[in-house]
Formats: C-alpha cells, sequence, structure tokens
C-alpha cells in the first residue's frame, strides 16, 4: 500500500504561513510514512485564480524544501467531474433547487426567528418531475444539493480524536452552483479518489466538511481517507492568516532573510508539546515528527520567535555548510576565520554583508579619543595576528593607560568596527592588516 497526502492550495493570492502550515504538516507525516505528497491547485474558481500565483507557490514551496511527485490542476479535470456527477444524478444523491439566494436567505431568517437553527427544509425534494421541467422551461437555472444520509457521521481524527456530527442537524450541501461551476467538496473528493489519497491533514476550519465528504465518498463507493485537522494558526492578537492584507506571506519572510529550514522547524514545533527543534537535516526533521504531538488549541505565531530561532541555527552551521551561500550576496572567499568571526552575531545571512564590508573597509570610523588611540595604534603587536592577539594588545594598553572595561574596549570597538556591539573582536584581528587598523586609529 503507497501511503499518500495532498496539499490543495487555491491560487488566489500568496502563499500565506498559516496556509504553508497545512503544507509543511502534510509534507512531514506522510514522508514519515514513507508515502507521497501530491500537489493540487485548487483553480475552479476561474475569476480569483491567477496564474502568477500559482506559480509563485510552488516556488515558495520548493524553497522551504518540500517536494511532490505529482501535480495537477482542476480547471483541466472537467470530464472527471461531469462523470462523477452522473452517478450522483442516477442514485439520486443530489438533486435540484431552485430557491433564489433571497429565498433562502428569508427562510433561514424565519427560522431563527423562530428559534430554530438554520437548516434547509428539503423543500425541493418535494418537487414532481412536472414541477422540475417546468421550471427549466421557465429558465430557472437549478443549484444542485447533496442528500446526507439520517445517520451519525463520525471518524477518528488524527490529531483530535473521536469526532461525530449528527446529519440531522447540518444543511444538505451545494455542491453545484447556478451556473455549473463546483464548490469545493465535489472535485476535492472526486480528486482524493482518483489519486487513491489515504490520509488529508487540513485546518479545523474544514472539520464540518468532512462530515460531508464521508458521505460523498460513501456515495461513489470509495474508501474513505484518514482525516486529521489541526488548529489554524493565529498572530499575536490572537487572529487567523488569510490572504487579506496584512498576512504574513512566505515571500515577506524570504524579502526578510529567513532560513528555510528554521522555518521548517518552526512550523513543525509550535503547537506540539516538544520544545523548538533545531535541526539542520530534512531527514531528521521527517524522521522525528509525531502527529499525536500536536495540541488541541491553536498556537500563536510569534516573529520574534522565528527571529530567534534563526538566529540559533545560523550559529549552528560550521563554515563548511554555509561556504556556498556567500556568493549568493557577492562576497568572495569568505573565510572560515571570518565565519567565526560573524556568526554568533547575526539574526540573518545577509547581515555577513555589513560585517564583511567593515572588515575589508579602511573607513575611519571614530575622530575622538585620538591621544588614547594614538597610544594603542603604538602598543600593536606586529604581524602575524591570531585570537589570542586581542587579549595581548588590550594587556599592554591596560598597562600604559590603567583604563579597563567599558573605558579601555569602547574606543577601539567603534574605532574599528563603528558600532558600539557586535562580535568579539578577538576574532576581529586576524582579520585585519596592521597598516588598516593604524589607518582606521588615524595614525
Amino acid at each position: 500500500m503507497t501511503y499518500k497526502s495532498r496539499f490543495a492550495p487555491s491560487p488566489s493570492g500568496l502563499l500565506h504561513i498559516g496556509n504553508a502550515r497545512s503544507a509543511v504538516l502534510n509534507w512531514a507525516y506522510i514522508l514519515n510514512k514513507g508515502g507521497e505528497l501530491l500537489l493540487r491547485i485548487d483553480d475552479t474558481d476561474l475569476e480569483r485564480s491567477k496564474p502568477e500565483y500559482e506559480q509563485s507557490i510552488k516556488e515558495h514551496l520548493k524553497w522551504l524544501g518540500i517536494t511532490w511527485t505529482k501535480t495537477f490542476n482542476q480547471s483541466k479535470r472537467q470530464l472527471i467531474y461531469q462523470e462523477k456527477i452522473s452517478k450522483l444524478k442516477t442514485s439520486h444523491r443530489i438533486y435540484p433547487c431552485f430557491e433564489s439566494t433571497e429565498e433562502l436567505s428569508l427562510k433561514r431568517k424565519s427560522q431563527l426567528t423562530s428559534g430554530k437553527p438554520p437548516i434547509y427544509d428539503r423543500s425541493a425534494l418535494k418537487l414532481t418531475k412536472e414541477q422540475i421541467k417546468s421550471n427549466l422551461n421557465q429558465g430557472k437555472k437549478p443549484h444542485w444539493r447533496f442528500k446526507l444520509e439520517d445517520k451519525i457521521i463520525k471518524w477518528h481524527d488524527l490529531i483530535k480524536g473521536e469526532v461525530s456530527f449528527d446529519s440531522k442537524n447540518l444543511s444538505d450541501p451545494i455542491l453545484i452552483r447556478e451556473d455549473n461551476s463546483l464548490l469545493y467538496h465535489l472535485p476535492s473528493v472526486i480528486d482524493d479518489i482518483e489519486e487513491n489519497i489515504t490520509d488529508i491533514i487540513r485546518g479545523e476550519d474544514h472539520i464540518s466538511n468532512t462530515a460531508f465528504h464521508i458521505q460523498i465518498f460513501d456515495a461513489l463507493g470509495s474508501i474513505i481517507p484518514n482525516f486529521g485537522h489541526h488548529p489554524l494558526l493565529t498572530d499575536v492578537k490572537g487572529k487567523g492568516f488569510g490572504k487579506r492584507v496584512g498576512s504574513l506571506s512566505i515571500k515577506n519572510l524570504i524579502d526578510q532573510g529567513f532560513e528555510s529550514i528554521t522555518i521548517l522547524n518552526y512550523l513543525l514545533s509550535i503547537g506540539t508539546s516538544k520544545n523548538m527543534s533545531k535541526e539542520k537535516n530534512y531527514d531528521s526533521l521527517i524522521k522525528d515528527f509525531d502527529i499525536n504531538l500536536l495540541s488541541t488549541s491553536s498556537p500563536k505565531f510569534l516573529i520574534n520567535e522565528l527571529q530567534f530561532l534563526n538566529k540559533d541555527i545560523l550559529q549552528s552551521y560550521e563554515f563548511s555548510e554555509v561556504k556556498n551561500k556567500f556568493q549568493n550576496f557577492n562576497i568572495k572567499d569568505p573565510t572560515e576565520q571570518f565565519w567565526n568571526f560573524v556568526k554568533n552575531n547575526i539574526d540573518f545571512f545577509s547581515d555577513t554583508c555589513d560585517w564583511w564590508k567593515i572588515v575589508n573597509s579602511e573607513e575611519v570610523y571614530l575622530t575622538e579619543h585620538k591621544d588614547y588611540l594614538k597610544i594603542a595604534a603604538e602598543l600593536l603587536p606586529e604581524e602575524p595576528y591570531n585570537i589570542n592577539t586581542w587579549a595581548e594588545w588590550t594587556n599592554k594598553i591596560n598597562e600604559k593607560t590603567s583604563k579597563k572595561g567599558k573605558d579601555l574596549y569602547m574606543p577601539l570597538r567603534l574605532a574599528l568596527t563603528g558600532k558600539e556591539k557586535g562580535p568579539e573582536l578577538k576574532y576581529l584581528i586576524p582579520l585585519l592588516k596592521k597598516d588598516k587598523i593604524l589607518k582606521k586609529f588615524g595614525q
């Protein structure tokens, strides 16, 4: 048996962090089982779906390291859908309804006023063949509803445990609109059947949809997949992420400079009972994934936590692991010494550019403390320099001037880097030549 899952974004906007979490969870879960991930593009809404969004979604998934064995577009599968629709019509599991939007709205208001739940009353099921034909002859176009069987719909959710719905409390869902366009439910189930999907992990906002889908699977004579519904990611204020303006997209995180492995670690750790993982290896992330550790409460996405994690992961890299990344930032011939100098003081890899400029610059940053810098310059050891040079040099300066602490170190740091904070200077000195240090000291 081949385990299969799928990620099914709609190309109506950029891939946001909440949707990316669904992709990451599906990816880690199914690969942990030795299965395959499929990428389904839900583009049946032709007005909102854009090719450029589809392209960006694929690019950003690949950037995250998420791979798939097959991808397809729902817009190209109309023949398959029509075949299954015919089957449902023949078995009378879908039925035509002629109520207008206004009529349905009035019915719901009336039910609510009477203290009843706004459930469709199935009045369309009472139409005779002659009445249906008459409506069609008058040019009325029906929408089609799926007739739910009168039973308890239940399943063991991979995340939430036992879940059940009484179909009496659900309205027969509309599957086909008046213009013959399909709502989410039907093509989703048909595609899952066609692709032999065994496991579906999606947001908890789909949990009532699953109740519908289970009966549609059954009506089409198919094996029902395993379902898991994860809580939705929220922002710091408890609001959900979506394609609304201001939502945090993967593009936004890429532009900020986050590592893809950082985001994977974060999305696979938040909302679980384990500590934040800091794996640098994709295979280890997959191997360690356990869906049973996911909480049933909504986790908050905190950008400062992500930034701290990014910093920690960068610090863990050996020079050999990042050597090739420098070329993306036009840094030529970096050394291991340079990486050891900067890695503990960068939040993003792009921060190395600033330090590279500082190391290679002869700019004079400090024009004050001239007498002190002159003494420091006179006591500067001869080359070559190593990580012990800084201590030797500052000890000599201390003996000569009696300065210590901030008074001793801060003027030297400002003269060498132009910054009050930064990496340990014992790692900087071996990167500099004596003549360059003297120039920075105004000598």
